[in-house]
């Protein structure tokens, strides 16, 4: 098995699929850094204890999306011919799952999707993400879901019945492992805490939206005096550079580096709120028990907003602030148990993928 990852977010996703195929004695995980942002897959991989194969080179800087995929693509394409796996797996809605998927398929080995099956109303919103994973279901030969919705999603787009498994999100999978692992777990009912931690990174804010959504918190900021604001910058120029200028020199926040995933958990656990416009921390925070505004227009993760922890909310200055009062005066409530009533699963997810890649690799080998 051929495990592609190329940002953060998919290597912490990855991680629980690459343990569970090395304790399969059928499975053997090759597990690639594709170099997109080839220092925060290392760090990621490495808390994990998920030793990579190969390290690409950093994905030099190209002056688009196609020259990025195109860049990938063929050196996916060496990859592949060097190990001939029987099957790449890709994670989620990346530039790295996109041209892994397309190199798998040209190269006709089977290709895996994990999280397959999102989708916002918006066929091209949010770009390129949405973009990237009709594109990707297109491409695959096995699509692992993570919700009944995903499984809709799929079937409604004539995706053979037979290829798609319900198996829930990785992503819990690794939250439950972090959870085990903090000293203190979620309470019931704390009291407010004067911590607001922030992450915003998607390219749908970068530019004016990040410069709206850092006008919001510096207004938030004079409201609320008393609060600390936690930023974990991303390393990506178009983000970091507004939220520095803007931010960097006001007392009330911290901007920090990316924190490890352990510390990054519990540092949202005892914050009073998050702000964050990222897909994996929307499945996180119903099981944190903290309250969570997402600056976007749309979500391709409904299951979070109907647990009452997680609130869509406009990029308007005005609308962020209202939004992030009323969720600060709110009390807190218990977080929601990672069992088999949670809306992404009950952090089995890995295993349920290596089974059922077990059974497929021995039906062909039998066939």
């Amino acid at each position: 098995m051929l495990v592609v990852a190329g940002t953060r977010p998919e290597s912490i996703k990855l991680a629980p699929v690459v343990w569970a195929l090395d304790t399969d004695r059928a499975l053997h995980a090759v597990v690639v850094n594709s170099g997109q942002h080839a220092g925060a897959v290392r760090t990621a991989f490495e808390e994990f204890g998920v030793r990579r194969n190969v390290e690409l080179d950093p994905l030099p800087p190209l002056p688009n999306l196609l020259a990025s995929f195109e860049h990938l693509r063929t050196e996916l394409h060496a990859v592949i011919a060097r190990f001939r796996p029987r099957c790449v797996l890709v994670q989620g809605d990346t530039l790295t799952s996109y041209a892994a998927a397309v190199a798998g398929r040209d190269s006709g080995c089977s290709v895996a999707h994990v999280e397959a099956g999102l989708r916002t109303e918006s066929a091209t919103e949010p770009f390129p993400e949405e973009w990237f994973r009709r594109r990707i279901a297109r491409l695959a030969d096995v699509h692992f879901a993570p919700t009944h919705a995903a499984v809709a999603h799929l079937r409604a787009e004539g995706i053979p019945a037979a290829t798609i498994h319900r198996t829930g999100n990785t992503g819990i999978d690794s939250l439950r492992w972090a959870l085990d692992r903090l000293d203190a777990k979620p309470l019931p009912a704390k009291t407010q805490r004067g911590r607001v931690l922030i992450t915003l990174h998607r390219r749908e804010n970068h530019d004016r939206n990040a410069d709206i959504v850092c006008r919001a918190l510096l207004r938030l900021s004079a409201l609320r005096p008393d609060l600390t604001m936690i930023f974990p910058v991303h390393p990506n120029p178009r983000v970091a550079e507004p939220i520095r200028r803007r931010l960097g020199a006001h007392p009330a926040f911290d901007l920090v580096a990316p924190m490890p995933y352990r510390e990054f958990i519990a540092t949202a656990v005892d914050s009073a709120l998050i702000i964050s416009d990222s897909g994996g921390i929307q499945e996180e925070a119903p099981h944190l028990g903290t309250p969570l505004l997402v600056p976007r227009c749309n979500t391709e993760r409904p299951e979070a907003i109907a647990t009452g922890f997680v609130r869509l909310v406009a990029v308007d200055e005005r609308m962020i602030v209202t939004a992030a009062q009323a969720a600060l005066a709110r009390p807190r409530v218990r977080a929601i148990p990672i069992d088999g009533n949670a809306p992404f699963g009950a952090g089995d997810a890995a295993q349920r993928i290596a089974s059922v890649l077990r059974t497929a690799m021995i039906e062909r080998a039998i066939a």
